[in-house]
């Protein structure tokens, strides 16, 4: 059987750069190396299908779906192309889908990780991208495009930076750093430019859930400022937990562990508000689902518990943390995820 073709989403609201940051990779991929593109327009006029196409180095094939948005109007078309592509004699090298501006990026994550389970395909990384002018959309309350595309994403980058004042940045900044799942990297580019070190990452392909948790990049500024020191955590080799499995987590005098499942399983909403409220002493963090197609993000701070939807759709993710001083029994909260699970 074939290897799984690489697959990346590019996501973010209309006019944030998509399609620019697209045709930087296609002009700056190996030549050599077949690479598709999948984009979803409003129309069927392909104007970014041509700026695309333009900018390509080597072989490519870009293909359009039209509708807004691939998860709905278009999901028949987005489908088979898709299979298309995994069918395709020879098959590319790579494949990039790009969400319309006003479409949902869950919806293609959950059909792009479909083909990843019937082994077509590998979701290696979302890029999430909100321009200067609009950083204010990442507070939404709601999970409107461009708040569910920083969600969902690894990798966000504040386009057209070059236009950002130091307020902007330092609120790009402050709420990156607040998102859950933590991002592989988050930081300004301009002309849809990533940084090398970002290119490097998504190049080695490196799709293991639970060891982004323990190791997420942030930009060495804001390492710097806060921390003095490179901030990595030093996290303990995987130990089976059920379906799952635990990392342990040892960083800035604070303990704990992170939990990945897989996004077959789901939790009961009730007993996670509950544990949250009875352990107040610790931080909780967890993107779960707990429906067939309802996932939240819930969060205790100092006995303060919060839970929102969330359009994380990757795996669910749990991390717990607490002080030096604090008692913390990994086997105990095993035990505890264990018994909330309702399906696997």
């Amino acid at each position: 059987m074939s290897a799984p073709i690489p697959a990346w989403v590019v996501a973010g609201p209309l006019g944030c750069g998509k399609t620019t940051l697209i045709a930087q990779l296609l002009a700056t991929k190996p030549a050599a190396e077949n690479w598709a593109v999948l984009l979803n327009e409003f129309s069927d006029a392909g104007i970014d299908a041509l700026t695309v196409a333009a900018a390509a180095r080597g072989a490519y094939d870009v293909r359009m779906v039209p509708g807004g948005c691939i998860c709905c109007v278009g999901e028949q078309d987005f489908r088979r192309n898709l299979l298309q592509l995994v069918a395709a004699d020879p098959r590319p090298t790579r494949i990039i889908v790009e969400p319309s501006g006003i479409g949902h990026p869950a919806g293609i994550v959950e059909e792009l990780l479909m083909h990843e389970a019937a082994g077509g395909l590998r979701l290696e990384a979302v890029i999430g991208l909100v321009d200067a002018d609009r950083v204010a959309l990442l507070e939404a309350d709601d999970i409107e495009p461009a708040r569910a595309a920083a969600e969902i994403a690894d990798f966000l980058a504040l386009t057209k930076a070059d236009r950002a004042d130091a307020r902007t940045l330092q609120k790009f900044s402050s709420i990156a750093n607040t998102l859950y799942p933590a991002k592989r990297w988050f930081g300004p580019i301009a002309g849809g430019v990533l940084p090398a070190v970002v290119r490097d990452l998504l190049e080695a392909g490196d799709g293991d859930a639970i060891s982004r948790v323990a190791r997420s990049t942030r930009p060495v500024s804001h390492v710097a400022a806060r921390h003095g020191h490179d901030g990595h955590a030093a996290s303990s080799a995987p130990t089976p937990v059920g379906p799952g499995e635990r990392r342990d987590v040892a960083v800035l005098e604070h303990h704990g562990a992170a939990w990945t499942f897989p996004r077959r399983v789901s939790f009961s909403r009730a007993m996670l508000d509950e544990l949250a409220n009875n352990f107040a002493a610790v931080r909780i963090k967890a993107v779960v689902r707990v429906a067939e197609d309802e996932w939240c993000l819930l969060q205790s701070v100092e006995g303060h518990v919060t839970s929102a939807p969330t359009a994380w759709r990757r795996d669910n993710r749990i991390e717990v943390i607490a002080s030096a001083t604090q008692h913390f029994d990994p086997a105990h909260w095993d035990a505890e995820w264990l018994r909330q699970l309702q399906s696997s």
